[in-house]
Protein backbone atom coordinates (compact mmCIF):
# COMPACT_ATOMS: atom_id res chain seq x y z
CA UNK A 1 0.00 0.00 0.00
CA UNK A 2 2.63 2.30 0.68
CA UNK A 3 4.46 1.78 -2.48
CA UNK A 4 1.12 2.84 -4.33
CA UNK A 5 0.65 5.63 -2.05
CA UNK A 6 4.38 6.85 -3.32
CA UNK A 7 3.87 6.18 -7.00
CA UNK A 8 0.41 8.12 -6.93
CA UNK A 9 2.69 11.08 -4.70
CA UNK A 10 5.21 10.88 -7.54
CA UNK A 11 2.62 10.73 -10.56
CA UNK A 12 0.77 14.33 -9.11
CA UNK A 13 4.12 15.90 -8.50
CA UNK A 14 5.50 15.25 -12.37
CA UNK A 15 1.90 16.08 -13.27
CA UNK A 16 2.01 19.19 -11.07
CA UNK A 17 5.52 20.26 -12.37
CA UNK A 18 4.54 19.46 -16.00
CA UNK A 19 1.28 21.68 -16.03
CA UNK A 20 3.47 24.61 -14.66
CA UNK A 21 4.41 25.74 -17.65
CA UNK A 22 1.18 25.35 -19.43
CA UNK A 23 -0.89 27.84 -16.91
CA UNK A 24 -1.86 29.87 -19.65
CA UNK A 25 -3.98 27.03 -20.74
CA UNK A 26 -7.67 26.50 -20.30
CA UNK A 27 -7.91 22.77 -19.71
CA UNK A 28 -11.73 22.05 -20.59
CA UNK A 29 -11.57 18.27 -19.60
CA UNK A 30 -9.69 15.61 -17.56
CA UNK A 31 -9.66 12.38 -17.24
CA UNK A 32 -8.94 10.21 -14.29
CA UNK A 33 -7.72 6.88 -14.74
CA UNK A 34 -7.47 5.15 -11.54
CA UNK A 35 -5.18 2.33 -10.19
CA UNK A 36 -8.12 0.57 -7.89
CA UNK A 37 -11.64 -1.03 -8.14
CA UNK A 38 -15.15 1.66 -7.55
CA UNK A 39 -15.50 2.87 -4.04
CA UNK A 40 -12.00 2.55 -3.00
CA UNK A 41 -9.76 4.98 -1.49
CA UNK A 42 -8.57 6.01 -5.10
CA UNK A 43 -11.76 6.01 -6.66
CA UNK A 44 -13.29 8.38 -3.84
CA UNK A 45 -10.46 10.77 -4.03
CA UNK A 46 -10.23 11.00 -7.42
CA UNK A 47 -13.99 11.85 -7.87
CA UNK A 48 -13.96 14.23 -5.36
CA UNK A 49 -11.31 16.12 -7.19
CA UNK A 50 -13.11 16.57 -10.22
CA UNK A 51 -15.97 17.64 -8.80
CA UNK A 52 -14.56 19.81 -6.53
CA UNK A 53 -12.39 21.23 -9.76
CA UNK A 54 -15.64 20.57 -12.50
CA UNK A 55 -17.78 22.82 -9.15
CA UNK A 56 -14.79 25.25 -9.40
CA UNK A 57 -15.21 26.05 -13.15
CA UNK A 58 -11.58 25.29 -12.87
CA UNK A 59 -12.40 22.38 -15.82
CA UNK A 60 -15.37 21.68 -17.84
CA UNK A 61 -15.62 18.11 -17.19
CA UNK A 62 -14.19 15.35 -15.95
CA UNK A 63 -14.27 11.28 -16.54
CA UNK A 64 -13.06 8.53 -15.06
CA UNK A 65 -11.89 4.95 -15.58
CA UNK A 66 -11.38 2.48 -13.11
CA UNK A 67 -8.40 -0.09 -13.75
CA UNK A 68 -8.09 -2.29 -10.54
CA UNK A 69 -5.57 -5.26 -10.50
CA UNK A 70 -1.56 -5.66 -9.95
CA UNK A 71 -1.63 -3.65 -6.62
CA UNK A 72 -1.69 -0.30 -9.30
CA UNK A 73 0.48 -2.40 -11.73
CA UNK A 74 -2.43 -2.75 -14.74
CA UNK A 75 -3.12 1.24 -14.53
CA UNK A 76 0.82 2.42 -14.86
CA UNK A 77 1.48 -1.19 -17.27
CA UNK A 78 -1.28 0.56 -19.36
CA UNK A 79 0.49 3.81 -19.00
CA UNK A 80 3.67 3.14 -20.15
Amino acid sequence: MQKLAKLFALTLAAVTISLGSLSAVEINKIHFLIPGGAGGGWDGTARGTGEALTKAGLIGSATYENMSGGGGGKAIGYLI
